[in-house]
């Protein structure tokens, strides 16, 4: 990880922790780069308020403009329900990441790309881990 993009990564997440101060999220950038969602979490009386998709948003737009892939790993952990949270992360472009644990492939279990970044006349991005 370089040292500005971890600091892109801080700054994007002051970003929404300002913008959205009930929100409680860690992202991070790992080899590749990717910016990673390490958790995000909202009280159980903001959810289902729309905070979440617009924290989505934001981040998605953020890391499009950078040109880099988004990953995170649904769980449990703070309440919420994977299938539920799969299908919600599905709506922001997320794919399952079938290349989990491959060399240069990101670690967890979803992944988004950049629109735009296929290859000239490719349906699908020019990377190698892009689940079809």
């Amino acid at each position: 990880m370089t040292d500005q993009a971890g600091l892109w990564a801080e700054a994007l997440a002051e970003e929404i922790r300002a913008t959205y101060p009930s929100a409680r999220l860690e992202l991070g950038i790992d080899h590749g780069p990717y910016l990673v969602l390490f958790s995000i979490v909202l009280p159980e009386s903001r959810r289902g308020t729309g905070i979440g998709s617009r924290v989505m948003q934001h981040i998605t737009a953020a890391a499009d403009l950078q040109g880099v892939p988004v990953t995170l790993s649904p769980s449990d952990a703070f309440g919420g329900d994977v299938v539920r949270l799969e299908a919600f992360y599905r709506r922001f472009g997320f794919i399952t990441n079938t290349w989990r644990g491959e060399v240069e492939a990101p670690r967890e279990s979803m992944v988004r790309v950049p629109p735009g970044s296929a290859s000239a006349g490719e349906a699908l991005p020019a990377y190698p881990w892009h689940t079809r």
